[in-house]
């Protein structure tokens, strides 16, 4: 036998929870910090490149300098060919700090004097400015070259070559990009810390309206705004005040109007309020009647106000089964409980859970009983009837007084089913108890043929002994107990 699908109390919505989200205060920090971060970056590449650009100017400016220098002052040593004077005079050039050397050509290209580093072959270098862009080979330093022809009276009668060296060049530009670097990333922390502050501060009013919609979300209608703000958000504030306000007044109605119809039927009512009007509609259901069997001969023996509270304690029992079987409370008429099953909402197994119901009440009962006897109390024992079928459902009654309830054949036939059943038992249509879907979970016993007005053939009925899966039953009975003693 395969494991039977009951009631599993009321039906539960899928748990809320949070989506994962980047906060706003983050995403302003992120954006201020961001714009900080790029506002730096592209002001230390302007600096940085006129930081170069000026070095590499006076680096050139230098170089170009010291050749004329050197140009003008060989010049007559150059026509009397004195190289002992020309040797003289690069050494003392290279003697200069960041000069690596200096050299001395004829016309015709003869070396006339050399000293240091001659400037390599120009095939190996790379064009820097007026000059060349080498390194020498020995140390790898960086180096410039400038050579410059020697005129005397404006005839060209040599050439005059310098080269230094680029490494202070390089250092101070290596120490430019560390400053601004390191300035870039202090102004990139303190531009975050500024960020974080200022984004929090702007985000604050968007986290109490999160935090807002959160209460409300879960049911606190009584949430309210109490800061004052002159501007959007302010505005904002008030508007989610006066919506909670509506809320709160339509949920005390609601709770109100739940306590005389059912929660399903006050929702359709509040959710429509312009088209409530008489009539109603042919629904598929079952209807289930229970009463006190001898209602008024214990009423007789017991002061009013006991009975009074007896019949609440055993309509609050009934209430909590209905709820949990997915079924709602129609009426209480007198010592009678009337509920219905698949008539507010579409319940596709309205006549198992109707039928559960009734072994829910009959075993609640029972169990009852035996504290009752303990404290020399009568017991109570209830007849059930139970019948399902079409059945007309809707507002029924005056346009001034109307009822949400459901009226028929199989309604009537509910009625004349429990009022057939002894005290303690269920009783239900055989056609009821046959259902493929019904029948592989219920025990049950065939009773008497009854004959109804208006009907030619005579009603099979069925008495409800019990129920599959016992385990599973009694927790829901206990669940009952422990929600009504609470």
């Amino acid at each position: 036998m395969s494991t039977p699908r009951l009631p599993k109390g009321p039906r539960r919505g899928p748990g809320e929870t949070s989506p994962s989200h980047v906060p706003v205060a983050f995403k302003l920090a992120l954006v201020i910090a961001a714009l900080a971060v790029a506002v730096m970056g592209v002001l230390g590449v302007i600096l940085m490149n006129q930081q170069t650009q000026t070095l590499r100017a006076q680096a050139e400016s230098f170089g170009e300098t010291m050749a004329h220098q050197l140009a003008g002052a060989s010049a007559e040593l150059v026509l009397a060919e004195d190289r002992l004077a020309l040797g003289a005079l690069v050494n003392n050039l290279s003697a200069s700090e960041g000069i690596r050397g200096a050299a001395i050509y004829s016309l015709d290209g003869d070396r006339l004097a050399e000293t240091g580093a001659d400037g390599g072959n120009p095939g190996e270098a790379t064009r820097w400015g007026q000059g060349w862009r080498w390194q020498l080979p020995d140390s790898n330093e960086p180096v410039a070259s400038w050579q410059v022809p020697i005129r005397f009276q404006g005839l060209e009668v040599g050439h005059a070559r310098v080269t230094h060296s680029l490494a202070p060049l390089e250092a101070a530009t290596r120490r430019a990009v560390w400053v601004l670097v390191g300035a870039t990333l202090i102004m990139a922390l303190l531009a975050s810390i500024a960020a974080g502050i200022i984004g929090k501060r702007l985000a604050r009013p968007i986290d109490d309206l999160m935090d807002a919609s959160r209460a409300i979300g879960a049911g606190n209608y009584d949430f309210r705004f109490t800061e004052r703000r002159n501007d959007e958000i302010g505005h904002l504030m008030e508007s989610f005040n006066e919506m909670a306000q509506g809320l709160l007044e339509k949920s005390q109605v609601e709770a109100a109007l739940s306590r005389y119809v059912s929660p399903g039927v006050a929702r359709q009512i509040l959710s429509n309020l312009e088209q409530v009007q008489l009539g109603g509609r042919q629904v598929e259901g079952t209807v289930l009647f229970a009463d006190i069997a001898g209602f008024t001969a214990l009423s007789e023996r017991l002061p009013p106000a006991e009975v009074a509270h007896l019949l609440n304690e055993y309509f609050g029992y009934i209430t909590r089964i209905a709820t949990h079987c997915h079924g709602t409370i129609d009426k209480f008429i007198g010592d009678c409980a009337m509920v219905v099953f698949g008539v507010t909402e579409p319940d596709p197994e309205h006549r198992l859970h109707a039928l559960t119901c009734a072994v829910m009440l009959q075993r609640l009962v029972g169990r009852l009983n035996v504290d009752r006897n303990i404290h020399n109390e009568p017991p109570v024992a209830f007849r059930i009837g139970v019948n399902s079928g079409p059945m007309l459902a809707g507002n029924l009654g005056a346009s001034e007084r109307m009822q949400y309830t459901v009226v028929g054949d199989t309604v009537n036939l509910a009625s004349r089913l429990m009022s057939l059943a002894e005290p303690g038992e269920t009783v239900a249509c055989k056609e009821l108890v046959e259902d493929p879907r019904v029948a592989r979970y219920i025990r049950s016993t065939s009773s008497d043929e009854i004959r109804v007005r208006g009907r030619e053939t005579p009603v099979l009925t069925c008495r409800i002994g019990d129920i599959a899966a016992e385990p599973a039953l009694d927790a829901r009975i206990d669940k009952v107990l422990a929600d009504c003693r609470h």
